[in-house]
């Protein structure tokens, strides 16, 4: 289980390749902190989502996102340059950002599954929401592996 608190100077993100899923570019995000490491598939237009909300709610600059392309975005030679652009990109905001780690970008890299402050922090907010209605439906609840070994770590 990884902590990035603990190793927010031990963490890379790359995106070392970039698969075809019909006519879509999924971009595959390669998350490591300190020795776990994880991967994300992403479409360019999750990267422009997250980037409306962090350049709206984080103070991340507007300009820093590669741009979109409408015609020639399926050639192999743009989608590589784009891939190391986005790969730029998200190195640039979780080093801008490591201190706060917004919500929206721990999802994006799916720390809230492998991290145990953000997986313990969306249990909890899980318990929070649902928690009455997981109360009535149940008298029992089945945690994950990971949730698991998060609460025991805690």
């Amino acid at each position: 289980m990884a902590c990035f608190l603990s190793n927010r100077h031990d963490t890379a993100i790359t995106i070392p390749n970039v698969e075809k899923n019909e006519n879509i570019s999924i971009y595959i995000i390669v998350v490591r902190v300190g020795s776990i490491s994880w991967t994300v598939p992403h479409r360019y237009n999750d990267f422009v989502e997250l980037h409306e909300k962090l350049s709206s709610d984080h103070g991340v600059a507007k300009d820093i996102l590669p741009p979109k392309k409408v015609i020639g975005n399926r050639d192999p030679a743009f989608i590589e340059k784009r891939r190391g652009a986005l790969e730029v990109y998200l190195t640039s905001i979780v080093s801008f950002l490591q201190r706060t780690m917004p919500r929206e970008l721990a999802l994006f890299l799916d720390f809230h599954l492998y991290d145990i402050l953000f997986l313990l922090q969306n249990l909890a907010m899980h318990f929070f929401m649902d928690g009455d209605s997981l109360l009535q439906i149940s008298k029992s609840y089945t945690f994950t592996t990971f949730q698991v070994c998060g609460i025991v770590r805690l």
